[in-house]
């Protein structure tokens, strides 16, 4: 605004001139097109991804009702030690709208601003502009970013924190601006608060940071006090908070019952990750084959050489279609980017421009951060984890003279168009949020055509992710308005956000299975929500459940919680001190709907 002397325009003919002008070229026009479906299926759906709902929702729920961040009294540990930036930007949202539902707008804000921060990053890194131009509008369709921004996941998102970091550092050298140094420094602080995965992530910021660090010797007390505050954004006090409580500063527990701990050897983990990153970014948008892959990587691991990734989680799994939960940068953006690596020799050879202050080697340096993240992070779906790394691995493929040959070819740019046509094809028919009546489609044509089995599929598929409202709400009506606290048993906690909706109604507290029955009540606890995964976690039934804590079952639920998977949740009444003891097995009052 400043620079270009903006100021509003009265004339309605000239705001739709400067729309067409902006918008006449189809690759930003069809990023348009994907932000608005984004945006709409961001909206139309509650918070459906397993992580967000066990402990990223359920733990800023417990913050607020406290009015403070607390250790929270859990069984999973997830809840108190991981990284909370995502967390902070969920607060006031949820605080000022009292529910969850416009938790996406973080993603999807941070998805809008990508294209011109790779741009800025790419020309900056000797990426030729008219490159820097196509690809600013191809990655950011990727399928790690469009099907994040438009739910809660907490990984794509601080590729913005990654991107603003590098760029702003090589701002302050070129500038000589001591404000673009200090941007860069807070952006970097908060890239290592997002997600402890990030951290490599600074090795870059580190190259970029150095050549400009002399500026800050002019405005030394300022720049003590931009530490200051980086510091408090940063990693760094939830580390020191998960060493206190946990005695690391990741705050993984020593042992768990629940929850995979142990890891394999850097060495082992990198040849892993050498295996699962490539195959999960190679996952076809649907996988009919998956439990036959699946029962295969199982039976890899039972061998010996396989028995070097039994310590993964979940190695080598695959799911039935790509989703917010594993996808990777996606199938199209890999085949897309393996042509143009192949054809810009072709046409151009490998020459690059000179790399004048070091470009050359922080080009490069990404690549490092990438084997490190490969040689530690072990969990399941890391593709999906390595959502920021992926833009920083093309600046060094893309100042190959050949690229600035290759944008011009028609051929290129209508293949790159069409990532963005079958992303957005994507978005429509994505299970956990489609931008159709599948509903209205699916059980008609299942009816009238019950041959077809893959109707009956796909709307099991559809189904099972489409009740999650049914599923929040299910015990709603049989609460009294009068309780104000609810105990909820369990280990993972799916089902909490809904409890708390809206907020202000009635919190949630987490009974563990060696809390003090009389120290339940105390709370203010009559009603408990108790879970079938959590008792089959705890080796425990629903009567064992209720003869501990002395309650009587009054309803239950039944739902599908993946096709062809059931899962059961109770409502049990605690008996307060003096009443007739029950012998657990309660009496099932009505039943909700399925």
């Amino acid at each position: 605004m400043r620079k270009s002397g903006w100021r509003p325009r009265n004339n309605l003919a000239q705001l739709l001139q400067k729309f067409k002008r902006r918008f006449k070229r189809p690759a930003p026009l069809l990023f348009l097109m994907l932000a608005l479906m984004v945006f709409t299926a961001g909206a139309l759906y509650v918070s459906q991804n397993n992580d967000s709902c066990e402990y990223r929702i359920p733990r800023v729920w417990h913050w607020l009702a406290e009015g403070r961040w607390h250790w929270i009294h859990t069984l999973d540990f997830r809840m108190n030690v991981a990284g909370c930036n995502f967390e902070w930007l969920a607060a006031p949202l949820m605080l000022f709208t009292k529910h969850d539902r416009c938790l996406f707008l973080a993603n999807w804000v941070s998805l809008m601003m990508m294209p011109g921060l790779i741009y800025s990053v790419f020309t900056r890194l000797q990426v030729r502009r008219h490159v820097a131009w196509w690809w600013m509008w191809f990655l950011p369709s990727g399928l790690c970013y469009v099907l994040q921004a438009r739910s809660d996941v907490n990984d794509s998102f601080a590729v913005v924190y990654a991107l603003a970091s590098v760029d702003f550092a090589l701002r302050a050298r070129e500038k000589n601006r001591v404000s673009d140094l200090w941007l860069s420094l807070l952006a970097v602080a908060l890239l290592t608060g997002a997600k402890q995965t990030d951290l490599p992530l600074a090795l870059p910021w580190l190259i970029a940071v150095l050549p400009g660090w002399r500026l800050a010797k002019a405005y030394m007390p300022a720049t003590l006090g931009i530490c200051a505050v980086a510091l408090l954004v940063s990693v760094v006090p939830l580390s020191y908070f998960n060493y206190e409580h946990t005695g690391n500063w990741m705050g993984f527990p020593k042992t768990s019952t629940f929850w995979k701990l142990e890891s394999p050897s850097a060495l082992w983990c990198l040849v892993g990750n050498a295996f699962c990153l490539p195959l999960q970014n190679l996952l076809p948008p649907y996988f009919p084959f998956f439990n036959h892959w699946n029962s295969g990587m199982e039976h890899f691991l039972q061998t010996s050489f396989g028995s070097h990734f039994r310590a993964f989680e979940a190695f080598g799994r695959l799911g039935r279609a790509a989703s917010e939960t594993n996808a990777g940068i996606g199938l199209w953006i890999v085949l897309l980017t393996g042509i143009s690596v192949c054809t810009a020799k072709i046409y151009g050879g490998v020459r690059q421009p000179p790399a004048n202050g070091g470009l050359k080697w922080l080009r490069w340096t990404p690549y490092v951060s990438l084997l490190i993240f490969m040689a530690k992070v072990d969990t399941y779906a890391n593709a999906r984890q390595m959502a920021p790394y992926y833009v920083f691995l093309f600046p060094a493929i893309l100042v190959a003279n050949g690229h600035s040959v290759l944008v011009r070819k028609k051929w290129w740019q209508w293949s790159g168009l069409m990532v963005m046509l079958l992303t957005a094809g994507m978005l429509v028919v994505a299970r956990d949020r489609p931008l159709f009546p599948a509903e209205s489609i699916l059980v008609p044509l299942k009816e009238k055509h019950p041959q077809w089995k893959f109707l009956s599929k796909a709307w099991d598929s559809y189904a099972c992710r489409l009740a999650t409202d049914v599923q929040r709400n299910a015990f709603r009506d049989a609460i009294p308005a009068q309780e104000k606290v609810l105990g909820y048993a369990t280990v993972r906690g799916e089902e909490e956000p809904g409890q708390w909706v809206p907020f202000g109604r009635r919190r949630v507290e987490r009974v563990l299975p060696d809390d003090d029955p009389r120290d339940v009540q105390a709370k203010g606890i009559h009603y408990v929500l108790v879970d079938s995964s959590g008792l089959g976690l705890l080796q425990m039934t629903i009567g064992d459940w209720t003869n501990r804590f002395d309650g009587v079952l009054v309803g239950s639920l039944q739902y599908e919680s993946s096709p062809g998977e059931f899962d059961q949740d109770y409502l049990v009444r605690l008996n307060a001190p003096g009443d007739e003891q029950t012998n657990g097995a309660g009496v099932s009052g009505p039943v909700p709907p399925h």
